[in-house]
């Protein structure tokens, strides 16, 4: 469903038919499965907030943004579109799955890198799933949480199990997690499970002693990564509308920085950004930061060699 509003005014597509030539295509994805089974996702309205959020700057893309060092967006430079949000229905998990993942595939298949705007921490499992023709992929998560239960309320796919889903994919080669602090929905024995797979779990409170040196020395040089990033991750002082906040996160430059040096390294070929609770924001500052990182995701992100 083509928006009506798009991100930062680029060019509408429709998802449905053959794709335009673009480096990046940004889509929406309300639900995916949802932790009650028939409830709306609580985040299922943050897509169409992150659009609105700069809709300011719309008419004048070439203003210098000095988080990037460059224009906040030069059309000429980097070919953006924005799809719409996917048709969802808290009824239908599997459709909603299937619906993420093929889309998905298909912006990959168009030589694009997809942006997925969420809905919960649950529609980054189709996402990644897509993602299957990766020579070896590195997921970066930003994210409060470990989300490494095997299920939860006997549903495997909800946002208490993302990156336990993710380990099981043949193509993720790398799993690095940054940002976790506070109380979750894992135990002893998830994060055992975590560890026995080689997942490199980076505490909020390493980032805040040692910076994110050391995290960008998990990501492999030349490798493909994929980062995905749960709002919670970042302080609730820079994001506050999150489901369950949790003081000490990260930064808004801790993330932006994480990006920069992760695209200094490798290949972003991917980003989610999920988990953002409109209805618990505060005077339209979380949505704020939200756009501004996918913003920076954006700077990110090479053009396409034609």
């Amino acid at each position: 469903m083509q928006p009506e509003a798009t991100f930062l005014g680029v060019e509408a597509c429709d998802l449905t038919t053959t794709l335009p030539v673009a480096d990046v295509i940004l889509f929406g994805a309300s639900d995916a499965t949802p932790h009650v089974v028939g409830q709306t996702s609580h985040a299922a309205n943050a897509p169409d907030f992150i659009r609105r959020a700069l809709r300011h700057y719309e008419n004048d893309l070439a203003r210098w943004d000095f988080d990037q060092e460059a224009e906040l967006l030069a059309p000429a430079k980097l070919r953006v579109f924005d799809g719409g949000n996917l048709l969802t229905d808290p009824m239908t998990p599997e459709s909603n799955r299937d619906a993420i993942r093929r889309t998905t595939e298909a912006v990959l298949s168009a030589g694009a890198v997809p942006i997925l705007l969420g809905g919960d921490d649950s529609v980054p499992i189709p996402f990644f799933e897509a993602f299957r023709k990766s020579k070896g992929l590195t997921i970066l998560q930003i994210d409060a949480h470990l989300d490494w239960r095997d299920q939860r309320n006997g549903s495997g796919y909800t946002f208490s199990s993302t990156m336990r889903r993710a380990s099981e994919l043949p193509w993720v080669r790398r799993i690095v997690q940054v940002g976790l602090r506070g109380i979750g929905g894992s135990g002893r024995a998830e994060y055992d499970h975590a560890k026995a797979w080689g997942a490199k779990i980076v505490t909020a409170r390493d980032i805040r002693d040692h910076g994110i040196a050391n995290v960008l020395e998990l990501i492999e040089e030349d490798s493909e990564c994929l980062i995905t990033i749960d709002c919670d991750g970042l302080d609730p002082s820079v994001i506050p509308g999150v489901l369950i906040p949790q003081p000490g996160g990260l930064s808004y430059f801790d993330v932006v920085d994480l990006m920069r040096g992760v695209a200094s390294k490798s290949r972003i070929v991917g980003l989610d950004v999920v988990e953002f609770v409109p209805e618990r924001d505060v005077k339209n500052l979380g949505a704020i930061a939200v756009s501004r990182i996918v913003c920076n995701g954006l700077g990110c992100i090479p053009r396409r060699a034609l």
